[in-house]
C-alpha cells in the first residue's frame, strides 16, 4: 500500500471510483444522523454517530440565554464545525489528487445568525451568511491554491448545500 500523501489515501479513492464505474459501489449514499431530546440538565439533545471503527455519542445544549444549560456545544456550532471539516477534507483530497503537498491547513467556518429573527422580534432570514477562511502552508503557487479553493467551493458537499437550493422535507410522526 502506498504511503498516504497529506493523510489522504488516493489508492483507496481510486479503488472506490473503479468499483463505482463497474457498478460494484452504490451511486448514491445516505448519511443519517438521529438523536433524542434529553430531559435533564446534562444537555438538550444527544445522538450516536457510528463510523467504520467505532461510535461517538454527541450532545448539544443551548447556552443559558437561549434556554439551555450551556453544558455542550450548541447545534449550530456542530453544523459550522462539520462545514469546516467537510471543506478541509475536500480541499485536501483535491490537493493530493493534483500532487500538491500541504504542510498545514486550517479552515475557519463562520455563520452569522440573525438573533432578531430567531427570537421572533422581527421577520427575516435566520442565517445572514456563511464565510469560510482557508489558511494553507504549501510550496504551490498562489494561483494554484486559489484554483483549489474554487474547486473545493464546487465539490464540497457542505458548501454545495448552502450555495444551492436542495430538496428539503420534514415529516412528523405522532407516536402516542
Amino acid at each position: 500500500m502506498a504511503v498516504p500523501k497529506n493523510n489522504i489515501n488516493l489508492e483507496a479513492i481510486q479503488k472506490t471510483r473503479d468499483a463505482l464505474l463497474k457498478g460494484e459501489f452504490p451511486e448514491k449514499r445516505e448519511f443519517i444522523a438521529e438523536g433524542e431530546w434529553i430531559f435533564s440538565e446534562d444537555g438538550q439533545f444527544q445522538g450516536k454517530l457510528e463510523y467504520p471503527s467505532g461510535a461517538l455519542t454527541v450532545v448539544t445544549d443551548q447556552p443559558p440565554p437561549m434556554g439551555g444549560h450551556g453544558k455542550a456545544p450548541n447545534p449550530v456550532q456542530y453544523c459550522v464545525f462539520a462545514m469546516a471539516a467537510c471543506y478541509a477534507t475536500t480541499f485536501m483530497t483535491l490537493a493530493t489528487q493534483q500532487g500538491i503537498t500541504v504542510r498545514k491547513l486550517r479552515v475557519q467556518a463562520k455563520v452569522v445568525a440573525n438573533m432578531r429573527a430567531i427570537l421572533e422580534v422581527e421577520e427575516g432570514p435566520v442565517n445572514l451568511g456563511v464565510e469560510l477562511t482557508v489558511e494553507v502552508d504549501s510550496d504551490a503557487p498562489q494561483e494554484t491554491l486559489e484554483a483549489l479553493r474554487a474547486a473545493a467551493d464546487e465539490k464540497c458537499p457542505a458548501a454545495y448545500t448552502v450555495r444551492h437550493p436542495v430538496p428539503f422535507v420534514s415529516r412528523l410522526i405522532k407516536i402516542s
